[in-house]
């Protein structure tokens, strides 16, 4: 049977948050031997540029539910700014599948059940911090919003220790901010402008307040630890390469993670053992220079290796780091070489030279929809029924990297073809956007093995955002080319386009081909000007233009010369008597079309063609001149014939 597969929705996987709750989760899959699809935008839902936010938030649309055996909502990360869109449309959508087990994370979402994070212990040790270890008795506690339910229920265990040592904490060093840098960064000026009495200790429930107030604080001359000490919650890079290193406790993201796992679990293999994770709160506190502990050092190098863009690395070890450094990726200068690719093919060739950027990694596809080339403002808006892997590529166990570029049509409810893989490995599959902005083009699978231990971090975001940049330097490209070589009017092909093609046509042509062209040229063009305005003269060109692709064959290519004047140019096994029948069928195409369109005045044309056999001797001008003739002639023929119907009209009246 397919293997389980256990569904995460969230965002900035890079995120310390993330990274801990991913940890959970594979952690439990690993044990029950289930597959983990996260399916991730690189930004967070807040980010300012609406449409960037929107082309990424797009990755949430193309799961197929009922291809899932359980899906884990990070709610903190999907609530905000366009998350709200995206989670309205999935509650709709889960209407649909019933019985597909969903849980949230931490925050309440509708009527799905929510596994709350058990931060009560690491919230309770932060307070003991300040009190038992550095003897602070006057105590300030920031937190996020008023109202909101982890803010409220952070404030509320952090009271509830402090009083349990006697101690009380005043109304005033209760503040409420919005868990972000500005309201640190608030409470600082508070302090410093004596708005607030200065506490000896100030906890605050995230990491990103802690640091907006210990900076603004230093700013304003008051010394971090030495006037006041700062100790934080839920650490995360930043806070370990900070100038002042914040000491802070880790929030209990993995352990809830994974007992959202568990809780699927129960439903989806009931009376299957469930195997606890271990968690243990004391390895959870990372002391810094905000406190006064002796600082983890450790742990800062590993936050600084992992951020730092070293210009030179020691490209001789043997060393697996948990990924290639954002500097090596940035000093491979990959960006220029995919952007400078002439084609999109040479482009993906380049991706597959470039794909050991990624490691480690066991699987790599980019899935494009078919249409993503195309520049038309209503093309590439949502995922379409059929996407194609343009490039997949495979790390093998000598960490060599291969990739292979033939593409491969699959339906997009599989969402990726290796998940039907019943002997695969328990795996973790990363589903990313690939797009311009809010302009889909498709999506990007990493696979990694759930042994392999890795988180993803800035270089994979990077490598998302050199790919999108690229595809749409290539959809450029093309469009630039489509105006060179395309008549802007009728979206036929112009001279210039005609002669390339052509050339292209006669190289291939087989030995006994001929060369087939009709000249066109619409008939009475000023007088529909004259009379009714050049915006029916363009409604006029167009017809013929129309009529000209109807009546042309397979492979022939359609041509505006310039004006009203058109071609039909082809090579193949034709005939002189081929000659009147295409005549026929041009004029039948264009009577149907000139009746449908119901005008006030005649939309027609005259048609002249000539056949020749290709060879060395023929010239391409010489054909078309001898077709122009044909055409000329006819439109002779058609005049005169029109003022002998008038002549004829009047001498009877």
């Amino acid at each position: 049977m397919r293997r389980k597969n256990i569904a995460l929705f969230t965002a900035q996987p890079e995120a310390a948050h993330v990274i801990r709750i991913i940890n959970g989760i594979t952690a439990q899959c690993r044990k029950y031997a289930y597959h983990v699809s996260v399916f991730t935008p690189m930004i967070h839902m807040e980010f300012k540029q609406i449409p960037y936010v929107r082309g990424e938030s797009e990755i949430y649309r193309m799961i197929e539910l009922g291809s899932i055996d359980g899906l884990i909502l990070d709610a903190v990360n999907l609530v905000p700014g366009e998350g709200k869109i995206i989670l309205d449309e999935l509650l709709l959508r889960l209407k649909d599948y019933p019985d597909l087990p969903v849980v949230s994370l931490e925050m309440s979402i509708g009527d799905i059940p929510v596994i709350k994070t058990k931060n009560e212990e690491a919230l309770r040790e932060m307070c003991r911090h300040a009190i038992e270890v550095h003897n602070k008795t006057e105590l300030c506690i920031l937190t996020g919003q008023k109202g909101n339910e982890v803010a409220e229920s952070r404030l509320a265990v952090c009271l509830d220790e402090i009083g349990k040592h006697g101690i009380t904490v005043s109304r005033e060093h209760i503040v409420y901010g919005d868990f972000w840098y500005t309201s640190g960064d608030a409470l600082a000026k508070k302090i410093a402008d004596k708005q607030m009495e200065m506490p000896e200790a100030i906890l605050c429930t995230s990491t990103h307040m802690a640091l907006g107030l210990i900076y603004r604080l230093r700013r304003l001359g008051i010394r971090v630890p030495e006037d006041v000490i700062v100790i934080g919650f839920d650490t995360t890079d930043e806070g370990r390469c900070n100038d002042v290193i914040l000491s802070a406790y880790d929030a209990a993201d993995a352990l809830s993670a994974a007992e959202t796992v568990d809780h699927i679990r129960r439903i989806i293999d009931p009376g299957k053992e469930i195997i606890p994770y271990e968690s243990d709160t004391k390895k959870m506190f990372y002391p810094g220079m905000s406190c006064g502990c002796d600082l983890n050092l450790e742990h800062s190098i590993q936050a600084f290796r992992r951020s730092a863009y070293l210009v030179a690395y020691n490209s001789a070890s043997d060393v697996d780091m948990n990924e290639v450094s954002f500097g090596r990726m940035m000093e491979s200068y990959c960006l220029e070489k995919f952007t400078a690719s002439v084609s999109p093919e040479e482009c993906f060739e380049k991706m597959g030279n470039w794909i050991y950027l990624l490691h480690p990694f066991r699987n790599y596809y980019i899935c494009l929809r078919d249409d993503w080339l195309s520049v038309s403002p209503d093309a590439c808006k949502v995922y379409p029924a059929k996407m194609t892997t343009v490039l997949s590529a495979w790390e093998t166990e000598d960490k060599q990297c291969l990739h292979d570029l033939t593409p491969v049509s699959f339906d997009s409810s599989r969402m990726i073809p290796l998940l039907d893989d019943e002997t695969l490995e328990p795996s973790i599959f990363y589903f990313s956007p690939i797009h311009f902005e809010s302009t889909t083009f498709g999506y990007s699978v990493l696979r990694r093995s759930l042994d392999d231990n890795c988180t993803l971090t800035l270089v994979y975001r990077t490598w998302l955002r050199f790919i999108n940049n690229s595809l749409e330097m290539a959809r450029t490209r093309l469009q630039l080319l489509s105006l060179s070589v395309r008549d802007s009017m009728t979206g036929l092909f112009n001279r210039r386009g005609m002669n390339l093609e052509l050339e292209k046509k006669l190289q291939t042509a087989a030995e006994g081909d001929k060369l087939f062209v009709a000249v066109i040229d619409m008939n009475g063009l000023k007088t529909v000007n004259d009379t009714y305005g050049h915006a029916e003269g363009d409604y006029g060109i167009m017809t013929i233009s129309t009529a000209v692709s109807h009546s042309a064959r397979y492979n022939e290519l359609c041509v505006r010369a310039g004006g009203d004047e058109f071609y039909i140019i082809g090579t193949g096994k034709y005939t002189p008597e081929d000659i009147t029948a295409r005549k026929d069928e041009f004029r039948s195409v264009l009577k149907k079309l000139t009746t449908q369109a119901g005008k006030p005045y005649d939309i027609s044309a005259s048609i002249g063609c000539a056949v020749e056999t290709i060879s060395d001797k023929m010239k391409i001008d010489t054909v078309i001149s001898r077709a122009d003739e044909e055409m000329y002639k006819e439109k002779i023929e058609t005049k005169n014939k029109r003022i002998q119907d008038q002549t004829s009209s009047s001498q009877t009246v």
